[in-house]
């Protein structure tokens, strides 16, 4: 008891706030080994650091081992899964090392005990709950980690996507070399259709479909993934949910290739041209075009620190704004006279209110100096104005209210109509929008995996959470065993209940599922068995389905057991069945054996015999066989049922297959061989009933 008693005071056990705060009173270097619950104190370690305290330290070193899941200023440590040795002295953090090597630990406890002894300056200490350098730096490692990874998966989720979209559009380009698409702004509606096809008729161009679309940004990020000549990002902003007008075109490849075919045909549209003279215009004029370009005018934000210079997109517009600049220069100067003007006259006005205010009353006079006095009516002043009391209350309503961010107009040019000048992107238009057109020819889209969360339990309640999963297996694709509920942390142990019951396990261990979050009874019979941690969101789901999940991921190797127990099982079923039809091919040999089969009426007393013979002992009938064949020779008919008597018979005559069968035949096989025993002479198709005829011949 002694010795136990010397080992509690050479290391400490703290678990609370409480016991934390009374230990940091201890003179001297203090050693923490931190802890988890799920992950306990490192022990290898433990016989090095008594040995220095008794040989060293003495009262200038204490050992501790403190439970992060209980001691708030040691949260951050919770749930790690390697060794961490906090060095305080004077209630404050000096150093901090993680891992298990006992020569590096052995060398800083000697360096800073040292420090501590000698009261050496240090050049940094630190509070218990607060980050020092070193988990500064893991923190930066870590996230510029987790940055690589982010950016490692969205390079190749954007290939994919890529990959796909140019496996798609090729195969439109193959089967429709001639078709193109026109995107028409939305200053263009249905009804302009009839005027839109003038000049398509002269470029041979035939419309296979038309239809007005709403139409989203996304929708454009897939069209202008290979385009060359995409619309600006802020027309496809504005176009964001607007319905436009599209068509879809047959293009005669002998006049040209779809994209020049239908810039061509954008530019008629788009063109002004010049009409002949007429009844009503006797001189040339000019007809506007179709179609124009249509200006918008749209309210920007500022962004800090931004400085809005005006767009000017063409010479004529330049001029006009200078005219305009000139002439708010000279509306600004001669505003600045006649406010030069004001001020004059403001300045004399006042100066004379100051001379009229020096003027004293007289003594006994009117102190409010224009108001008469009434007799038998006090006029009554408060000292405080109550018009500037509602001032003041509205200076600070106003002062309350956040200031108005600082916005500009910015002018967007929608174009009527747009072209790709590539056929790739006119492709990618009739993938999006024409989906309908590539039917016969292109498979449909796969399916988007649907939205899913993290659901985790405790490992203990595997054999409830896999009979929830077997009934609902669309909805839960993916599941495994882990160490830990945080994805970050967390160590795979099993990825099927059969390999982790096989393998060492902890009370802490989870079954970690991903799980479609689909409208039905699946989540909440899950959730009835008391998840100990599920995803706040779908958004936060996907990502910890990708740490926990990776694409390399193999789960359910059960089911790959069980295919090979089926597997065994058939094996040895279709060993029996080879045995039975061998058993049955030889019985059918013997059977047919002998060739003459003349069969007199003498051959019929064997066969009433025969199931005397098969219903007794098995050698006595092998015995009796070679008399029977020899005296009364059984005619072949029998043959074929003798093959299907001896397969549920076949297991008890194993010894000697062949006699037994033999013997059988004639038993089970008249009926069906009835043909068959046609062939002897007359005499014998005359005896119709073999039960009479056998005692006959038995007699004799």
């Amino acid at each position: 008891m002694a010795k136990k008693g010397g080992q509690q005071q050479l290391q400490a056990d703290i678990q609370t706030d409480e016991e934390l705060e009374r230990f940091m009173e201890r003179p001297g270097l203090l050693v923490l080994d931190v802890y988890s619950e799920w992950c306990g104190p490192c022990q290898g370690m433990v016989g090095s650091l008594r040995k220095i305290k008794l040989d060293v330290g003495g009262d200038n070193l204490h050992l501790a081992i403190c439970k992060s899941d209980t001691i708030t200023a040691l949260k951050r440590f919770n749930k790690r899964s390697e060794p961490i040795w906090l060095f305080v002295t004077g209630g404050r953090a000096v150093n901090l090392l993680f891992g298990s090597d006992v020569p590096k630990l052995v060398g800083l406890l000697m360096k800073e005990l040292e420090k501590t002894t000698q009261k050496s300056s240090r050049p940094g200490t630190y509070r218990l709950d607060e980050l020092q350098p070193i988990e500064v730096e893991q923190q930066r490692i870590k996230m510029e980690a987790i940055e690589r990874a982010e950016r490692a998966e969205r390079e190749i989720k954007h290939k994919k996507q890529i990959d796909y979209l140019t496996h798609v559009t090729d195969s439109i380009m193959e089967n429709m070399p001639d078709i193109g698409v026109t995107v028409f702004g939305p200053q263009v509606n249905r009804d302009m259709f009839k005027k839109l096809t003038e000049p398509a008729e002269a470029l041979k161009m035939q419309c296979k479909d038309r239809r007005v679309i709403q139409v989203s940004s996304d929708q454009f990020e897939t069209v202008n993934f290979a385009c060359k000549n995409p619309m600006p990002p802020d027309v496809i902003e504005q176009l964001d949910g607007k319905e436009l007008l599209m068509c879809f075109w047959k293009i005669d490849e002998s006049i040209g290739t779809v994209p020049n075919v239908l810039m061509a045909y954008a530019h008629e549209l788009t063109k002004e041209r010049v009409a002949p003279p007429n009844d009503d215009i006797p001189e040339e004029h000019v007809i506007p075009p179709l179609i124009t370009t249509m200006k918008l005018k749209v309210e920007v934000e500022l962004k800090e620190g931004e400085t809005w210079v005006e767009e000017i997109s063409s010479e004529e517009e330049a001029r006009l704004h200078q005219a305009k600049s000139k002439a708010k220069t000279k509306s600004i100067s001669h505003e600045e006279a006649h406010l030069a003007e004001e001020e004059a006259a403001d300045l004399d006005a006042e100066e004379e209110a100051s001379e009229e205010e020096t003027v004293m009353p007289e003594p006994g006079g009117d102190a409010m100096g224009g108001i008469p006095s009434m007799p038998g009516f006090e006029l009554e002043v408060d000292p405080v104005d109550e018009a500037g009391e509602d001032e003041e209350e509205v200076q600070e309503i106003k002062e309350e209210e956040p200031p108005k961010p600082l916005t500009r107009t910015k002018t967007v040019k929608m174009p009527p109509i747009w072209v790709p000048n590539s056929r790739r992107t006119h492709a990618a238009l009739i993938y999006v929008f024409f989906r309908g057109q590539t039917s016969g020819f292109l498979p449909p889209d796969p399916k988007p995996e649907p939205p899913h969360v993290i659901m985790a339990f405790d490992a203990s309640k595997r054999k409830e959470i896999m009979h929830v999963i077997d009934r609902h297996k669309d909805d839960v694709p993916l599941y495994g065993f882990f160490s830990s509920a945080e994805p970050d942390e967390a160590e795979l142990i099993a990825t099927s209940t059969d390999k982790y019951e096989s393998s060492p396990h902890a009370a802490s261990d989870k079954i970690v599922l991903k799980v479609n979050k689909v409208q039905s009874n699946m989540m909440l019979s899950l959730v009835s068995y008391g998840p100990s941690y599920v995803s706040p969101n779908v958004t936060v789901g996907k990502d910890e389905a990708l740490k926990f999940f990776p694409e390399d991921y193999k789960p359910q190797e059960e089911v790959v057991v069980e295919v090979e127990k089926k597997k065994k099982k058939s094996k040895r079923a279709t060993e029996i069945n080879q045995e039975m039809e061998a058993a049955a091919a030889a019985a059918a040999a013997a059977a047919a054996h002998p060739p003459e089969a003349p069969a007199p009426v003498e051959a019929e007393a064997p066969a009433t015999e025969a199931p005397a013979v098969v219903e007794g002992d098995a050698a006595s009938a092998a015995g009796e066989a070679p008399p029977a064949g020899d005296d009364a020779p059984v005619a072949p008919p029998p043959a074929e049922p003798a093959a299907e008597g001896a397969a549920p018979d076949a297991p008890a005559p194993a010894p000697a297959p062949e006699a037994p069968a033999a013997e059988e035949a004639p038993h089970e096989a008249p009926k069906e061989e009835a043909p068959a025993a046609e062939a002897p002479p007359e005499p014998e198709a005359e005896a119709p009933a073999p039960a009479e005829p056998a005692p006959e011949p038995a007699a004799e």
